[in-house]
C-alpha cells in the first residue's frame, strides 16, 4: 500500500467540521471546563488540606525536618552529616533546663542551635536573631509573658540554668524574640550562644550525660532526606553505612511516610473524581454520538471518496483534543481558584480555627486534573469515532436523521394522539434517551444523597458527645499530645471547683475524676481472651503479643458526678441495665467493652454480676452493666487503649477514698457547669475571667460546640451542594444538547407534518409532551433505583459518621420535580422557537 501524507488534510477537515457545528463545540468546551474545574478543585482541596494538616502537626512536633538522630557526641554528628543521603541538616545541643519559679511544672529546655535548625523549627524572628555573644539569649513571646519581661531587644533576662552538675544563675540580654504559637511545641525553649555552651558544658562527657538521662552536651542532628518516603528505613540505612548506633526520631507529620496506611482515606476523593468523570463522560459522549448520527451523510460521503475508518476515527479524536485544549486552561484556573476559596472553610471545620491554612501549589494538582480530564474526553470520544468508522456509504446517503425500527406499522381507529406521538418519538432513539436520563438522574441522586446525609446530622447527639451542661472546663494537662508542653494537672482542684459553685447563676458543678492504672489479668480477662489467642498470634502483631505476655491490662478509671448519669443512653448499654440510685450507692461499676487490635473488634472482659476488686481502692465492686467502648465520651479523655478498658464509678469513690491522697490522688479531668438560662451571659463572663491566662485549661460553652457543628454543616453544604450543582449543570447541558440536536435532525420530519395539517400549536405541544416524558422517566429512575442507591450509601455513611441519626426524606425528591418541569418547558419551547424562525417552505426546500 502506498503511504500518503494526509495529516494536514485530516486536521483541516476536523477543524472545518468544528466550525460547522459551533453549538456542539461550545457544549463540549463547557463540559471539559466543568469536568476539569471539578477535578482541579477536588485535587486542590485534598492536597491543601493535607499540607495544612502536615504543617499543624509539624508545629506540634517542632520541626519540618524528615527525621533526627538523638543524643549524639560531636564526633558522631560530624560523621553522620557527611553522608550523601542527607540533603540538609540542623544541629541542636542540650545546654540545660530551667525548672524553677514560673517553670516548676513546665521545665524549659536551654539549647544551642545553628541557623538551619532554627529556620526549620518555625522560629520566625519578630526582631533580632540568634545569639552570638555569651550573654545573649532568644526567647518566644510565650516565655517572655511567663517571665514578665517586655518583648524588646536588649532587655535583661535572668535565668537559672541547671546543667545537672550546677545551677548557673545568669543575667542574659534579649538578642531576639519570635511569636509563639499555641500549636508550637518549641514555645518553652531558650536559645543561648555557642560561647555560653562552650564555657559551661564543653567539659561534660556526652556518654556519661546520656547514661544519667540528663543528656546535657548531647546533640541532635535533624536531617532532610531526598523525599519523605520510607523515612525510618533511610535513617537506619545511614546508621548502617556509618557503623554508628543512635536513637532515631521520625517526623510522623509527613503523610507520604505513611501513605500505604492511608489508602482508605483516599477512597472518598477517588469516588468524587469517578462521579465527576462519569458525569463529564455522559455529556461529552452524548454530544459526539449525536454529532456522528446527525452527520452520518457527511461521514458516508467521505468514505465514498476513499477516507478510511481509521481516518474517520482520527477526525473525531482531533476534534475532541482541540476542544479539550481550549477548555482545559479555563477549567484549571477556575478549579484552582475555587479550591483555594473552599480550603479555608474546610480547614476551619476539620482542623479548628487556630490552624493556619496552607495552600498547595503542587504541579500534581494540574497534571492530575489534566490527565483525568483528558481520560474522560478520550473515553467519551472513542466509541463515537468507531461508529463513524463503521458507517456504510450507501446506507449513510439514504439516512434521514432518525433510525427507524423494524416494527410493523400499527393501525388505530382513534387517530394520532400528540402524547402518543411524543412517546414514540422519544423511544425511537433509545440510546440518546438513556444517556440523557442517566446524566440528569446522576445529579439528582447525588443531591438527594448529600441532603440525606446532612439532614441525618443530629445536633443533640453531637453536643452530648462533648458537653453535658452549659459550660465545660477541660484540664488539658492530664493527657498530653506528643510535643505539647507539660503543665500542672492538679491546677484544676477541689478548691477551685467549689469556688465555681458560688458564682451567681451556677446551679451545679459536676466533676470527672481520672485515675489511670494497670490491672493484672484475672481469670475473667484470660477467659475472654482465650478464644482470640490463636487469631492474635496469627496476626503477627507485636503489640498484641506483648500484651498477652505481660499479663496486664490498662484501665482508665473515671469518677463521675451525678450530673453525668443522664448522659448514658439506652443504646450505649450492651449488657445489663443502669439504675442511677443503685449506682450512686458506690457498690457498682460500669465496665466498657475493650477495643482489640483490629478496628471494630471488641470483647467483654466482664459481665453484669461479676465482682471486680481494684487493690488501691480496697473495695470490691459489682458490675452493673457493660457499655460501649465510647460510652460517656464527653466525660473521657477521648483516648481508648487497645486491649484496655474504661471503668466508671461514682465520683465519691475516687474523691473520698483515703488511700488516694497526695500524689496518688485522682486528677480532675473536667468540670461541667449547669447555669440558670436567664444568667448564661453573666456566668460566661465570670468563667472567662476566672480561667483567663491558664494555658492548660479549655473553657467552652454549649453554644460554641453548637456553632462548631453549624460550621461543619455549612462546609458540607458548600462542598456537597456545590458539587451537585455543577454535576446538575452538566446534566442540564446534556439535556439541552439532546433536545436541540433532536429538533435540528427532525426539521424535515416536522416540516412534512406541518405540510399535511399539523398546526404550530400542536407541534409545540408535542415537544412539550416530550419534555414532560423526560421528567417522568427521570423521576421513575430516581424514585426506584435512586432511592435504593441513596438509602444504601447514605445509611452506610451515616452509620460510620459520629453524631448522625439516619432517616430518609422525600423532600429532595419532591423538590426537584418543579425544577425539572421548568427546565423541560423552557428548553423545549426554546427549541421550538429556533425551529419556527424559518418558514415551512424554506424547511421543505432543505429536505429536497
Amino acid at each position: 500500500m502506498i503511504k500518503t501524507n494526509n495529516r494536514k488534510a485530516i486536521f483541516r477537515l476536523a477543524g472545518k467540521s468544528l466550525k460547522a457545528g459551533r453549538l456542539r463545540s461550545v457544549m463540549i468546551i463547557c463540559a471539559v471546563v466543568l469536568t476539569t474545574l471539578l477535578i482541579t478543585s477536588v485535587f486542590t482541596m485534598a492536597l491543601s488540606i493535607n499540607k495544612s494538616m502536615e504543617y499543624a502537626q509539624m508545629k506540634t512536633i517542632g520541626s519540618d525536618f524528615h527525621g533526627a538522630y538523638k543524643y549524639l557526641s560531636p564526633s558522631e554528628v560530624e560523621k553522620l552529616k557527611k553522608h550523601p543521603s542527607i540533603r540538609e541538616y540542623g544541629v541542636s545541643t542540650m545546654v540545660g533546663r530551667v525548672h524553677d519559679g514560673k517553670f516548676k511544672h513546665q521545665p524549659m529546655e536551654v539549647l544551642h542551635v545553628d541557623e538551619n535548625q532554627a529556620k526549620h523549627s518555625f522560629v520566625h524572628f519578630i526582631q533580632g536573631g540568634l545569639p552570638k555573644a555569651e550573654n545573649e539569649v532568644v526567647l518566644s513571646t510565650w516565655v517572655l509573658d511567663k517571665l514578665g519581661v517586655q518583648a524588646k531587644l536588649g532587655e535583661p533576662v535572668k535565668l537559672n540554668v541547671d546543667t545537672d552538675e550546677q545551677v548557673i544563675s545568669y543575667e542574659f540580654v534579649l538578642s531576639g524574640y519570635y511569636e509563639s504559637d499555641e500549636n508550637l511545641s518549641m514555645s518553652g525553649l531558650a536559645y543561648v550562644s555557642e560561647p555560653f555552651a562552650k564555657k559551661y558544658i564543653s567539659h561534660i562527657d556526652p556518654a556519661v550525660s546520656k547514661a544519667q538521662n540528663s543528656y546535657v552536651n548531647t546533640s541532635q542532628l535533624s536531617v532532610m532526606l531526598d523525599s519523605p518516603l520510607h523515612i525510618e528505613e533511610k535513617l537506619n540505612k545511614i546508621l548502617t553505612d556509618t557503623e554508628l548506633k543512635a536513637e532515631i526520631g521520625v517526623n510522623w507529620a509527613y503523610t507520604a511516610n505513611k501513605f500505604s496506611d492511608r489508602l482508605l482515606d483516599l477512597l472518598p476523593y477517588m469516588a468524587i473524581i469517578l462521579i465527576i468523570m462519569l458525569s463529564g463522560y455522559l455529556l461529552i459522549y452524548n454530544i459526539f454520538y449525536i454529532s456522528v448520527v446527525r452527520d452520518v451523510k457527511f461521514y458516508g460521503l467521505l468514505k465514498t471518496i476513499g477516507t478510511t475508518p481509521r481516518q474517520l476515527r482520527r477526525i473525531i479524536m482531533i476534534q475532541a483534543r482541540l476542544l479539550y485544549a481550549v477548555g482545559l486552561p479555563v477549567g484549571l484556573l477556575l478549579g484552582y481558584a475555587i479550591g483555594r476559596w473552599i480550603t479555608p472553610m474546610i480547614n476551619d471545620g476539620f482542623l479548628g480555627g487556630s490552624a493556619e491554612p496552607v495552600y498547595s501549589v503542587s504541579p500534581l494538582i494540574f497534571i492530575g486534573a489534566a490527565l483525568f480530564s483528558y481520560l474522560t474526553v478520550w473515553i467519551a470520544a472513542r466509541k463515537p469515532g468507531r461508529i463513524a468508522g463503521r458507517i456504510a456509504p450507501v446506507e449513510a446517503v439514504k439516512f434521514a436523521g432518525v433510525q427507524g425500527g423494524k416494527k410493523r406499522a400499527k393501525r388505530s381507529e382513534h387517530g394520532a394522539k400528540l402524547y402518543r406521538m411524543s412517546l414514540v418519538n422519544l423511544l425511537r432513539s433509545k440510546k440518546k434517551l438513556v444517556l440523557m436520563l442517566s446524566s440528569l438522574s446522576l445529579s439528582i441522586i447525588l443531591f438527594t444523597l448529600i441532603y440525606t446525609v446532612i439532614s441525618s446530622l443530629n445536633v443533640n447527639k453531637y453536643l452530648n458527645s462533648y458537653i453535658a451542661g452549659d459550660f465545660l472546663i477541660k484540664n488539658n494537662s492530664v493527657v498530653l499530645e506528643q510535643g505539647e508542653r507539660a503543665g500542672d494537672p492538679r491546677q484544676l482542684s477541689e478548691t477551685f471547683t467549689d469556688q465555681l459553685s458560688e458564682i451567681d447563676g451556677v446551679r451545679s458543678v459536676d466533676n470527672v475524676y481520672f485515675k489511670p492504672t494497670i490491672y493484672p489479668m484475672d481469670e475473667k480477662v484470660r477467659a475472654a481472651l482465650k478464644p482470640l489467642e490463636a487469631e492474635i498470634n496469627s496476626l503477627n502483631d507485636p503489640y498484641m503479643k506483648e500484651f498477652l505476655a505481660k499479663g496486664k491490662v490498662d484501665v482508665d478509671l473515671y469518677g463521675i458526678d451525678p450530673g453525668w448519669y443522664e448522659m448514658l443512653q439506652p443504646d450505649d448499654i450492651v449488657e445489663g441495665s443502669f439504675d442511677k440510685q443503685k449506682f450512686a450507692s458506690g457498690r457498682y461499676v460500669l465496665i466498657a467493652e475493650s477495643l482489640l487490635g483490629k478496628e471494630d473488634q471488641y470483647t467483654r472482659y466482664y459481665h453484669p454480676g461479676d465482682k471486680i476488686t481494684y487493690p488501691f481502692l480496697g473495695t470490691s465492686y459489682e458490675v452493673m452493666a457493660v457499655v460501649k467502648y465510647n460510652a460517656f465520651y464527653a466525660a473521657t479523655t477521648h483516648r481508648f487503649s487497645a486491649t484496655g478498658y474504661n471503668a466508671f464509678l461514682p465520683a465519691s469513690e475516687l474523691r473520698q477514698n483515703p488511700s488516694l491522697s497526695g500524689d496518688q490522688a485522682p486528677w480532675i479531668l473536667s468540670s461541667t457547669i449547669q447555669a440558670d438560662p436567664a444568667k448564661l451571659d453573666a456566668v460566661n463572663q465570670k468563667l472567662r475571667s476566672v480561667t483567663h491566662g491558664i494555658d492548660d485549661w479549655t473553657l467552652k460553652s454549649r453554644e460554641e460546640y453548637r456553632e462548631e457543628l453549624g460550621g461543619f454543616i455549612r462546609i458540607f453544604q458548600t462542598v456537597g451542594y456545590g458539587l451537585s450543582l455543577v454535576i446538575a449543570l452538566i446534566g442540564v447541558l446534556n439535556y439541552i444538547n439532546t433536545v436541540l440536536t433532536g429538533v435540528i435532525s427532525r426539521r424535515s420530519e416536522f416540516s412534512i407534518l406541518e405540510s399535511i395539517g399539523m398546526t404550530k400549536a400542536q407541534l409545540k405541544r408535542m415537544l412539550v409532551y416530550e419534555g414532560l416524558y423526560n421528567v417522568l422517566f427521570t423521576m421513575l429512575i430516581v424514585s426506584t433505583l435512586g432511592v435504593l442507591i441513596t438509602y444504601s450509601i447514605a445509611k452506610m455513611l451515616a452509620e460510620n459518621m459520629a453524631f448522625t441519626v439516619f432517616h430518609m426524606s422525600a423532600i429532595p425528591f419532591v423538590a426537584v420535580i418543579p425544577v425539572l418541569i421548568i427546565i423541560a418547558y423552557v428548553v423545549t419551547t426554546g427549541a421550538y422557537r429556533m425551529l419556527t424562525k424559518s418558514t415551512i417552505v424554506e424547511r421543505l426546500r432543505e429536505v429536497e
